[in-house]
């Protein structure tokens, strides 16, 4: 007997812990087009209005597709057309603000991102946002990075490496070689992670700019 209630016990222990990993971190709040999103498992799904996305996804956005996602410590973050984007591991708890985390991809296309309470109230070193030529860390900012290398057919052929652009607040953006921080009304461009970069007006730099559907 008492064997079997010890089973019972880490059954539902591992239930338990299983469901926990599967709650979703972020909810999808505007949508257009198709979006598809792969789970750390491989497993497909498409997204939807109000659906969940979790730990370890991939989100990718169609030809004339968007998205937006609100984590759940209120961080936003946009998707343009074209885009791969991967949650590598997000974790917010409002009563252990030393223990938040934000690490998230983006593979290829564009991001806009609006910081949420991880940045603002976590350890500065708890968000990071990798990009195929760099790292962002933010703390109390909007901005957005559009990946030129990996342009869908018919993009901007003048769009060179990854063009970052900063609307409010700053971001410290690093390579291999160089660490700029840059701040609102300034962008950059970091062309290779074995390359140093400067700060540049943002007028100089590819915004990422919304549809009114996912403004």
């Amino acid at each position: 007997m008492m064997r079997a209630r010890h089973f019972l016990l880490l059954l539902l222990l591992a239930m338990t812990a299983r469901a926990a990993s599967a709650e979703p971190v972020a909810t999808i709040t505007a949508l257009v087009g198709n979006v598809a999103i792969q789970g750390a498992n491989g497993a497909q799904r498409v997204a939807a209005m109000g659906g969940g996305i979790e730990n370890g996804d991939t989100v990718q956005t169609g030809v004339a597709s968007e998205i937006v996602m609100i984590f759940t410590d209120k961080q936003r973050v946009y998707l343009k057309p074209g885009s791969v984007f991967r949650v590598d591991d997000f974790h917010y708890a409002a009563n252990a603000p030393q223990e938040d985390r934000s690490f998230l991809s983006l593979v290829k296309g564009g991001l806009r991102a609006v910081d949420g309470l991880v940045a603002k109230e976590g350890k500065p070193e708890n968000y990071r946002v990798k990009t195929p030529t760099s790292t962002i860390g933010i703390r109390g900012t909007e901005y957005s990075v559009t990946d030129c290398a990996n342009l869908e057919p018919g993009g901007n052929a003048d769009c060179k490496g990854d063009q970052i652009v900063v609307y409010d607040g700053q971001i410290v953006v690093i390579n291999e070689v160089d660490r700029q921080i840059v701040r609102a009304g300034e962008g950059a461009i970091v062309v290779s992670p074995r390359l140093p970069f400067g700060v540049l007006p943002a007028s100089r730099v590819a915004p990422v700019v919304p549809s009114a559907s996912c403004q």
